[in-house]
């Protein structure tokens, strides 16, 4: 799972899967979504901010007293609860806008959505990892050997914390190098929590797996093997709450 702080919550394609009408109400309203869904995402934080700190856990306060929400997950009901929140915010902006009596039966109805979401996320809890690997920026490629035809290559890497540990993996680095060159993978600066990292790879339009075998460390570079690509496992989505925080209790995972 992506932690909180990785990025968007949710895309436009989220909206668009509870609304499907939603890009052309934007269009015709002249409605930023791409704002809409950055502002959701900072009343959630808020509202989580505050969730936490009344819940006193101890290892997502900070040393002056604020929340560290780099260790809260993005579950499944996180995410709806900002989707919700999202298309509440649209609709409210499109009301405002022509004081239309649809947009604003969509907007009480996204809005109710919405506190729903939200009493559940207090309900189900917030799930909290005790060291956060963050998600790394796409990393950087070079190539050496012989030139020839281009060949396009993908590549991702994600940070590996301690006891396995495995982040959410980065955004693709699409690079093309002449055939018989081979492509040399560089990470970003290693977040304090990484230990190591880990290199997926394919030609483009293939989905990229893991290629060693052992963990790489930081700093230290990749290159594709002469051998050519292995197997390996695909990304995975991030990582999983150590526990949750709910409303009248923490429970450890386990």
């Amino acid at each position: 799972m992506a932690l909180l702080t990785d990025g968007p919550i949710s895309a436009i394609t989220g909206l668009q899967a509870h609304d499907s009408s939603i890009l052309d109400t934007a269009r015709t309203e002249g409605i930023d979504l791409d704002k809409k869904i950055e502002l959701a995402q900072q009343e959630l934080e808020i509202e989580l901010s505050v969730f936490l700190l009344r819940a006193g856990d101890g290892t997502v306060l900070t040393l002056n007293g604020g929340v560290d929400l780099r260790k809260a997950v993005v579950t499944a009901a996180i995410e709806r609860w900002h989707i919700m929140k999202t298309l509440a915010a649209t609709y409210c902006d499109a009301y405002s806008s022509q004081l239309n009596d649809r947009y604003l039966s969509r907007w009480t109805h996204y809005a109710q959505q919405a506190h729903i979401a939200g009493e559940a996320v207090m309900e189900l809890g917030v799930g909290v990892v005790r060291d956060p690997l963050p998600r790394p920026a796409a990393p950087s490629v070079t190539a050496s050997g012989t030139p020839g035809e281009p060949v396009v290559w993908e590549f991702q890497m994600a940070w590996r914390g301690l006891y396995g540990t495995l982040g959410a993996p980065s955004e693709k680095s699409v690079y093309s190098v002449a055939a018989g060159s081979r492509p040399v993978v560089q990470p970003p600066a290693a977040p304090p929590s990484a230990i190591g990292w880990d290199v997926f790879a394919a030609l483009a339009g293939s989905q990229a797996r893991q290629q060693n075998t052992t963990m790489l460390t930081p700093g230290s570079s990749w290159t594709v093997p002469a051998t050519g690509l292995v197997d390996g496992a695909l990304a995975g989505p991030g990582q999983v709450p150590d526990y949750f925080v709910r409303r009248s209790r923490v429970l450890p995972r386990g």
